[in-house]
């Protein structure tokens, strides 16, 4: 196809573009790198790789951000990873705000994944003001006495877990909408009822069926100070000196709304809509993954299943062999809850979906959150191990020649293109 499309890639390799560095990202890049046929490039905003799924264990315990926010440079052995944000998709490149000229490329794998309040997940592009954060927000779980977390889904409840088990004297109060915690009727009866007995356990006051109204120009991810609010329902006043907002996931598909793809957004999620081979409606070429994508449910060992599946069908592609069978969606309930770092729920995705109780969970997630595995998949095999910013400077000869890049242009794209200011209430991209 041709790169920039003035000069011939001396290398002869097939670019793969990956827009989005979470969890399917990180692993369709790791395994197309290793394949060897493609120079792969993997584009985020953000500096690091975050290991969201462990980020609210980060907000309670010392320098455990640490072990979750871990800088992409030893990715990858062969391609790249950049550090610059994605304002446009189209067909055959990309765009990235700071770069006038488009990024061609031969495959598109889009993983740019969803957003969600902080500690959840997080915005900031820079690795060090990152841990900051999770460093501040721990001294104010610390100073807060009432700890309101409005929204009882998965993050919701873990969070409620960790600060009532590492601050058991604290008065935590989880207000939740439904019936029950999580989504009712998804999951068997035995879960729920698991679930919520620890918590109440913990001493976490839960209050179901419910709502708070939250104010109109709300655009924080939590409120500092002494608030009393009362709920809707049934009229329960409740005061809190903090107060989080676990109300709901939001896609990030900012990049695809003014390009021709998103005529491919599913309108009722938000997603790209894809085909049982995982490429976006009428592209052989682009796919989608995780959480942007508009197939099953949104888990991170789901979403590394997808990227396993791209990452071995693109080689088929390219040397014009028969496509693999269509991607297996897996449709049994699935959930692995932490409760702090000594209990836990989940439900396994087997047909018969056996519920696992707190010594199960704790074995499988909860004492580690799966940290030490995402670290070392970063290719980092310890804690403190520091970072190389300037790793990938050594892909220049390279990048210059898939690209067609200049030898500047090449530089100011290896050492990471500065990311657009956030709006106030954005938490998204």
């Amino acid at each position: 196809m041709g790169i920039s499309g003035s000069q011939e890639n001396s290398e002869k390799k097939p670019v793969v573009l990956i827009v989005g560095g979470g969890y399917g990202g990180i692993q369709c890049a790791k395994l197309l790198d290793k394949n060897g046929q493609f120079f792969v490039i993997l584009i985020d905003r953000k500096s690091y790789f975050l290991h969201n799924v462990a980020a609210l264990r980060a907000s309670v315990e010392q320098d455990f951000a640490r072990k979750i926010i871990t800088p992409y440079d030893r990715l990858l052995t062969h391609g790249c990873v950049v550090q610059a944000e994605v304002i446009s998709i189209s067909n055959d490149s990309i765009q990235v705000h700071g770069r006038n000229e488009p990024i061609y490329f031969d495959y598109l794998i889009i993983a740019t994944g969803s957003s969600y309040a902080f500690p959840g997940k997080i915005a900031e592009t820079d690795i060090t003001k990152a841990i900051d954060l999770y460093n501040n927000i721990q001294e104010k779980i610390k100073q807060s006495q009432q700890i309101l977390i409005i929204g009882g889904g998965a993050v919701g409840v873990e969070l409620a877990g960790e600060i009532a088990t590492d601050f058991p004297n604290k008065d935590v109060t989880l207000v939740h909408s439904q019936k029950t915690l999580l989504q009712p009727k998804i999951f068997k009866e035995k879960l729920y009822i698991n679930l919520q007995e620890q918590l109440e356990k913990l001493n976490v006051k839960i209050i179901l069926n419910d709502r708070i109204q939250l104010p109109d120009n709300q655009h924080v991810n939590y409120i500092e100070g002494k608030h009393t609010y009362i709920t809707q329902n049934s009229q329960i006043n409740i005061t809190a000196d903090l107060t989080f907002f676990c109300t709901g996931a939001r896609v990030n598909n900012r990049s695809l709304l003014n390009s021709p793809l998103k005529s491919k957004i599913n309108p009722q999620t938000g997603r790209i809509i894809v085909n049982n081979y995982l490429q976006v409606d009428g592209y052989d070429n682009i796919f989608a993954i995780g959480d942007i994508s508009d197939k099953e449910d949104k888990f991170a060992f789901l979403a590394n299943y997808q990227a396993e599946y791209v990452a071995k069908i693109i080689p088929l592609i390219e040397n014009k062999k028969l496509y693999p069978k269509e991607y297996e969606v897996h449709v049994n309930p699935t959930i692995l809850l932490s409760i702090g770092r000594n209990g836990g729920v989940g439900q396994l995705p087997n047909k018969n979906g056996m519920i696992i109780g707190k010594l199960i969970s704790k074995y499988l997630k909860s004492k580690d959150m799966f940290a030490s595995r995402y670290r070392l998949a970063m290719n980092y095999c310890c804690q403190n191990q520091s970072e190389n910013q300037s790793a990938y400077l050594n892909r220049l000869d390279s990048v210059r020649s898939v690209l067609s890049f200049t030898e500047q242009d090449a530089q100011d794209l290896l050492r990471g293109l500065p990311a657009k200011e956030l709006e106030l209430d954005q938490d998204f991209i």
